[in-house]
């Protein structure tokens, strides 16, 4: 005979269920199911405030409803109850839930345009529009799961920075939904998620590159077919390891070549300075200034706007020198790599690439050993030569 009765809720009860039974959950009280006619509906029944409520979750099975999503529902339902939302208020509140697509929209102009650097910015919408939306974009926020973004993390796989660079934008637009309340607080379906290995990509040039790279810059074909300024900018760059745009970015304003110094306004790591060697300053101070313009190294088209890039230029010199493969970012690993071999120290080699952080600089700690290694070796020979003179007096000792 159909009644009422207490039990965890699973998929068996559920099939086991006669019409007109009912089944209230004994794992979230105030959750039930009930066969009616024959299709099993998910509810909840809560008396809370003083008041009796009820509500109709769905059918099992319908659009995919599976007894762990409804009783996630029923949660927060309940929850709702007993914060004095009605299911009334709940229902509005839902219809003004945003999606993913609609939340990505908001969190770039309130906080990613706003407080981020314009190249941030851009790197963050380039992985939304790739990565995250696609996958994600139609799921209202408060019902995004550790699941869907799993699964979104797993389908990029075969390209794991970017699919890790995903699962960090997702995290940090969780984040902003839970201070907009969109979530509850800490609730961020990304926490605990497994990233992928990285493998580190530095790459070091070495003398014999550093020499075809210096024969590349000058080879008639650079010469004729590229900018004399994008030319410079490469050489620039590896003269003093700074970061790509933090040079096609540079202003006479911030050159003071009485002191070999760049001040410059604004870096990834905010206001910093820049000490010059001597070929740095001099090839700075060989570049012709472009009539009102204020940059350094401007562009060809409007020498009112700082170079863009150097893409195409690298492109033709890296393959002249036969550097395939070789990113414009290898030549700031390769001023530190030699800043560490000619005995520099981390928190020297540091400063100089302008690390806001010390064990960012750590990736060059094998290669700052290397003046170490030079000075033990010259210790051991030492000692090995006196030692060997004292084995010789003992033997004739002996004889």
């Amino acid at each position: 005979m159909a009644g009422y009765r207490k039990r965890k809720i699973t998929a068996g009860v559920i099939a086991g269920l006669e019409i007109g039974e009912t089944v209230m959950d004994t794992d979230e009280p105030g959750f039930g199911v009930r066969c009616q006619r024959g299709a099993p509906t998910f509810f909840v029944r809560k008396f809370a405030n003083g008041r009796r409520h009820f509500e109709t979750i769905g059918e099992f099975g319908t659009g995919g409803l599976t007894v762990t999503a409804a009783r996630d529902k029923a949660s927060r339902m309940i929850a709702a109850i007993r914060d004095g939302i009605s299911p009334t208020e709940r229902r509005a509140r839902d219809r003004a839930m945003p999606t993913i697509t609609e939340l990505a929209e908001n969190w770039l102009d309130v906080h990613v345009d706003a407080k981020l650097k314009p190249k941030t910015a851009a790197d963050y919408r380039s992985t939304l529009n790739t990565h995250v939306l696609p996958a994600l974009g139609r799921l209202r926020t408060d019902r995004l799961d550790q699941m869907s973004v799993a699964d979104m993390h797993q389908r990029g796989r075969g390209a794991p920075y970017a699919a890790n660079r995903a699962l960090a934008v997702v995290s940090k637009m969780m984040d902003f939904a839970e201070r907009q309340g969109f979530r509850p607080k800490g609730s961020n379906p990304v926490k605990g998620l497994e990233r992928y290995r990285e493998e580190k990509r530095e790459r070091f040039l070495s003398s014999e590159e550093l020499t075809a790279l210096g024969q590349a810059l000058s080879a008639k074909e650079v010469v004729n077919r590229h900018s004399p300024f994008a030319i410079a900018a490469i050489g620039f760059l590896l003269l003093t390891g700074m970061r790509l745009q933090e040079v096609l970015r540079l202003r006479h304003n911030e050159v003071d070549l009485q002191r070999a110094m760049l001040f410059l306004g604004d870096s990834k790591t905010g206001k910093k300075s820049v000490v010059l060697g001597t070929h740095a300053a001099e090839l700075i101070g060989s570049l012709p200034q472009v009539a009102e313009s204020p940059w350094v190294f401007p562009s060809s088209i409007d020498p009112q706007k700082p170079m863009y890039d150097v893409k195409k230029t690298w492109a033709t010199v890296s393959r002249i020198a036969g550097l395939e493969g070789v990113r414009i970012h290898d030549l700031r690993h390769s001023f530190a790599s030699v800043a560490a071999s000619s005995g520099g120290s981390l928190p020297m080699i540091g400063r100089l690439l302008g690390h806001s952080q010390a064990q960012t600089t750590q990736r060059y700690a094998h290669l700052a050993n290397d003046p170490v290694r030079e000075l033990a070796d010259r210790a051991s020979t030492a000692i090995a030569i006196t030692l060997g003179r004292a084995a010789v007096n003992i033997n004739q000792r002996d004889q």
